[in-house]
């Protein structure tokens, strides 16, 4: 007997926000790993894993086959969504592809996306432009959480039709940092003109999150402290160029760079 998976925190967190007795749609599954787990624990009922690569996709078949799944997993090969009937399913995962390329992928078959009820994504890279996308796209963002794994930090959202903040609610808590962080525009530490400052905050909430940012865990700590690194470190490349376009854009790196502080020092 196949001995029961156990999923990196990554996955274990993904796996966490989808709803039991469901019918899985697992878009990238790799070695479907996360339908297996989540069948084996009796969250799902019934899944269907895709995979665009032929080495992922056999590897996935294996791993069903081998703990004798075939009739509850259905692996299939194709891009993204195209493999998907509509109303087959009712809870969608994306996992471990950039931001881009998951919206990309929701938009190719909205026939689809009518029966999908929950939406939890993972993306690498694009967070802000994923958050938004989907908010304007009418789901609510029910919760999301930052995980760790192999010294990488990560965003994991779930997304609902029913339940969750709308896009309204979230540009509330915007407006709550733009609020916050105003004092340093007006003491004069920010040199950015008024609109230039608004547009600098509203990349950083929906970068980090408007949830993720309220709850202020260790891991939101070290995303910022990493983020303002790779911010100075960009600061003191730009310094090398004797470029006036890139000289001027310090500021405005300079002044993001202030930002992030002032988030790290909120309490």
């Amino acid at each position: 007997m196949a001995l029961s998976l156990t999923l990196g925190p990554r996955l274990q967190t993904v796996a966490s926000f989808v709803p039991e007795g469901t019918n899985l749609g697992d878009i990238g599954t790799d070695h479907a790993y996360l339908p297996i787990a989540l069948y084996e624990t009796h969250q799902i009922s019934r899944a269907v894993a895709v995979d665009i690569h032929e080495g992922p996709y056999q590897s996935a078949l294996t791993a069903v086959k081998g703990r004798h799944l075939e009739a509850v997993i259905d692996v299939r090969f194709g891009d993204g969504l195209m493999p998907l009937e509509a109303g087959e399913i009712n809870v969608l995962t994306l996992a471990g592809m950039g931001g881009r390329t998951m919206l990309d992928i929701l938009s190719a078959r909205p026939d689809v996306l009518d029966s999908v009820v929950d939406l939890i994504v993972q993306p690498q890279g694009g967070e802000g432009a994923v958050r938004l996308a989907l908010l304007c796209g009418g789901w609510r963002l029910k919760a999301e959480r930052l995980v760790e794994e192999d010294d990488r930090i990560y965003s994991v959202m779930a997304y609902s039709k029913e339940v969750g903040w709308d896009r309204d609610e979230l540009l509330k808590k915007e407006r709550l940092w733009n609020q916050r962080l105003h004092p340093l525009l007006e003491s004069g530490i920010i040199l950015a003109a008024e609109m230039e400052f608004s547009g600098l905050v509203h990349k950083l909430v929906w970068h980090f999150g408007p949830l993720v940012l309220e709850e202020r865990t260790d891991l939101l700590k070290a995303l910022l402290s990493e983020y303002s690194g790779m911010l100075s470190r960009r600061m003191e490349q730009m310094k090398k160029s004797k470029s006036t376009e890139i000289m001027n854009k310090i500021s405005e790196v300079s002044d993001e760079l202030t930002l992030v502080e002032g988030l790290r020092a909120w309490q």
